[in-house]
């Protein structure tokens, strides 16, 4: 199975690179990252201290980067509460932003932070999100991952933005 688009926050990058399955995720996915993300996700320290940098230029034509423009992201922010606000890094709320502005029910994120499962189902969305987990699992790759990588986490996280939407927190109306 090939996702035809899967925006990945930072962390997944990073933690893809360390495990070295980058590549073989690039190769059977069509990859698109905010440049914010990209940014983010420039290296990562290795367990014995040392840096392992990133050459985005390797994947160039291999993964498509994209801008929010600002006053997307403005209209993005000003649909949330301070409380959601804090909790979202740039990159985060560049690729949310997108996802919501592409209205492409194809259109899948993976994350390993709990606000971005959340602002999906505060906003109805959840079914656009994607644990890493569940992607080995589709792409055939079944691997063993850490707690905030897996689908129990997405669906905790998506629940509680849906249930936190249901008491009025979280997104405003539109």
């Amino acid at each position: 199975m090939k996702f035809n688009l899967l925006l990945l926050d930072a962390n997944i990058i990073i933690y893809l690179f360390e495990l070295n399955l980058w590549d073989a995720l690039v190769d059977r996915c069509g990859i698109y990252l905010a440049r914010t993300v990209m940014d983010e996700s420039a290296f990562w320290d290795a367990d014995d201290g040392s840096r392992n940098d990133i050459d985005w230029s390797d994947y160039t034509g291999r993964v498509t980067v994209f801008d929010v423009p600002v006053s997307k992201l403005k209209a993005f922010h000003d649909r949330f509460e301070q409380i959601y606000l804090e909790k979202l890094d740039p990159g985060e709320s560049e690729a949310l932003a997108y996802l919501v502005e592409a209205d492409d029910e194809d259109c899948l994120i993976s994350s390993a932070d709990k606000v971005v499962f959340r602002v999906l189902g505060n906003l109805g969305l959840g079914e656009q999100g994607i644990s890493l987990e569940e992607i080995f699992d589709k792409l055939g790759m079944k691997r063993r991952v850490e707690r905030q990588f897996s689908r129990k986490f997405r669906e905790e996280w998506t629940r509680k933005g849906f249930e936190e939407k249901l008491h009025g927190y979280g997104a405003t109306d539109e």
